[in-house]
């Protein structure tokens, strides 16, 4: 009898510490999941703030939404993985946001660039303009002038359509024809 209640006493022994592992391994594999999520979650917000400061160095203020939109999806998402939540869907939407964030200020900086190259453009053509009055004036060849004028317009409309890469091979053309004029622009 007394081998029997020790057997059983064993018995519920193990089966205690049984369970406390397997409660150990389950909330073991439960902090490494949201130690392995929170690491996640803290690149993905210092991306968010050097985008945000990328964003103000260049002065996009299109981004300012989603960037307090993004901020807010992180404060949720912490607040899930803190209280053993599935914060997938909030992940996905953030780095979904943060792909729309970037391309914003990609889009933005390629048109700013773009437009200082018109405006810079702009500034040498009319530059050259006034060269090419000078050169009617002194009586040079005519062909020649009419020639880089419709190059100047060529410029002028590839430029408009945006097609940089088109204007500065015509640009190319426009400078031989000037030399044989036998003007010399310097950018100023």
């Amino acid at each position: 009898q007394d081998f029997l209640l020790a057997m059983n006493s064993f018995m519920q022994i193990s089966r205690i510490i049984s369970q406390s592992s397997e409660k150990v391994i389950v909330v073991s594999v439960s902090e490494k999941s949201n130690q392995n999520l929170e690491s996640k979650l803290d690149r993905l917000e210092k991306y968010v703030k050097t985008l945000e400061s990328i964003s103000n160095k260049h002065k996009i203020e299109e981004n300012d939404n989603n960037f307090t939109t993004a901020y807010s999806l992180i404060e949720e998402i912490r607040n899930q993985i803190n209280t053993n939540e599935d914060s997938s869907k909030n992940i996905d939407e953030l780095k979904d946001l943060i792909k729309s964030i970037k391309n914003e200020i990609r889009n933005s900086m390629a048109e700013k660039q773009s437009n200082s190259i018109k405006n810079f453009f702009e500034k040498f053509l009319v530059q050259i303009d006034q060269k090419l009055m000078q050169a009617k004036d002194l009586g040079r060849d005519e062909i020649e002038i009419d020639r880089a004028n419709e190059l100047i317009l060529e410029i002028r409309e590839l430029l408009s359509k945006n097609q940089i890469n088109d204007a500065k091979k015509v640009y190319s053309e426009l400078k031989v024809v000037l030399k044989d004029i036998g003007i010399s622009v310097k950018i100023t």
